[in-house]
């Protein structure tokens, strides 16, 4: 017994030297060239550890009460978590955002329920959506969006503004030191409205001086890329008896509806001296008409209720753009003050990034940034979005965008290599997908509805 006892120890001894061993050639990571690991052991290479420090990217939502922010953002929500099908990416949020948003999305497809609630006085709500890339099978989280739907009567339209006077200083101060940091600012007209404006009803010309305009001059302090989201776009097929597009015979398109609305706010100095004075200092400011609902799921009364259709199908949209735009716009400002020997510089510095795992590239990215090419990159993002609205997460992902434009990343994303040179590289290429989906989206809006820039000279 005494001799199967110390065999038994002995085996015991040995198994357990063999698993130490095991451990900790699974934790040093992957051999060095020359001297590859087997076949067994890269398989077993663990996860990357992505942490939670993505790039963050702060949206700042105005608009007076009633525009139609809430019904747009229960909207948007869905469709990026539950409709996307040929995209690359994906949105989500904490549990609690997700039943709430959920919630409001329930309500607003229930054809015997009310219209999701509003903004109420003094109520300013914050998301966080995280945004989830995929590609060959694998996903990633890559980025993450906050966005912040602010109270209403900050930027006028609400009956009942009045009631928030005392805390309305130290709110207004809030909000201008949150602008200071935004990554994209979203104004939010209400369409319904505007749309009564250009029939000439005199309420709807008051809510374009009393909400619209007022928000102007807090569109003027950002710096970041700024989009007038036009809700309710539905309302406007063929409601615009204007004789056509241009005058002729012709029935007015999409783009033409949306050149009559531009020209509207175009003719409102405060509007004009705005785009005029984002063209002058090469900022980007759009105008995009999103529906939450659709063409074919409400009507308006004759006392301009909407009523929801009982067999009434939901089908946004462009609900999706505003956010799609945000990473696109942002860096195109930040190119756009860029000398053309800065941009080679970071070119070349992407090109040599591109040897190291994603986790090491952004460790680079800090060192690059203290060289000549980096510095002038955060002089031109201190111009083009300011200095408190830049970090070293930004400047990571900007460099991949500016050189990653025109690549196949999917092509490259479905490449056969190396399990281990794959796990370690697919962060990288998913967010170039994510980027390059962006953009391509914002390629279609610009040829489907050049109207929408308001700062592009060639499309008026």
């Amino acid at each position: 017994m005494g001799e199967i006892a110390g065999l038994v120890g002995v085996l015991l001894l040995i198994a357990g030297s063999a698993v130490l061993a095991l451990r900790f050639t699974r934790r040093r990571g992957p051999a060095p060239p020359g001297n590859p690991q087997p076949t067994s052991e890269r398989q077993t290479v663990a996860p990357i550890e992505i942490g939670t420090d993505l790039p963050t990217f702060n949206i700042i939502a105005l608009g007076g009460q009633e525009t139609g922010k809430t019904v747009l953002l229960a909207s948007m929500f869905h469709r990026l978590t539950t409709e996307v099908n040929e995209g690359v990416f994906r949105l989500e949020t904490s549990l609690d955002q997700a039943v709430h948003l959920t919630n409001l999305y329930r309500r607003l497809r229930d054809p015997d329920a009310e219209w999701p609630p509003g903004t109420s006085l003094g109520e300013t709500r914050s998301f966080t959506f995280t945004c989830i890339g995929s590609a060959g099978g694998t996903e990633f989280p890559v980025l993450r969006f906050n966005y912040l739907d602010y109270a209403g009567e900050l930027v006028g339209g609400g009956p009942t503004s009045e009631a928030a006077l005392e805390q309305q200083e130290e709110r207004q101060r809030d909000l201008e030191q949150r602008i200071e940091v935004a990554h994209a600012l979203f104004g939010i007209i209400d369409g319904q409205r505007m749309l009564a404006g250009l029939r000439g009803d005199p309420k709807g010309l008051l809510y374009l001086e009393t909400s619209i305009i007022p928000m102007i001059g807090l569109l003027r302090r950002a710096k970041c890329p700024v989009h007038f989201v036009l809700t309710k776009w539905d309302l406007f097929d063929g409601t615009l008896d204007l004789g056509g597009a241009a005058g002729s015979d012709e029935p007015m398109d999409e783009n033409d509806r949306l050149v009559v609305v531009r020209d509207e706010l175009m003719s409102q100095p405060a509007i004009r001296n705005l785009v005029e004075q984002r063209r002058r200092e090469k900022r980007i400011v759009r105008l995009v008409p999103v529906s939450a609902i659709g063409r074919q799921f409400a009507t308006m009364d004759a006392e301009g209720h909407m009523l929801k259709r009982r067999n009434g199908r939901l089908r946004p949209v462009n609900i999706e753009i505003p956010l799609c735009a945000v990473l696109p716009d942002l860096f195109t400002q930040i190119e756009e003050q860029l000398q053309a020997a800065d941009e080679e510089k970071l070119l070349a510095a992407r090109r040599d990034r591109a040897r190291l795992t994603a986790l090491e590239a952004v460790s680079a990215v800090g060192k690059l940034l203290a060289r000549p090419a980096g510095s002038a990159l955060r002089i031109a993002a201190d111009v083009a979005i300011g200095r408190n609205a830049f970090n070293d997460r930004l400047a990571d992902m900007f460099i991949d965008w500016a050189g990653h434009r025109f690549d196949d990343k999917m092509g490259r994303v479905n490449a056969v290599v190396d399990d281990a040179k794959q796990q370690l590289n697919e962060l990288g290429l998913i967010r170039n997908a994510v980027l390059r989906e962006f953009s391509e989206r914002m390629i279609v809006l610009k040829r489907q509805l050049p109207a929408s820039d308001l700062a592009d000279r060639s499309s008026r």
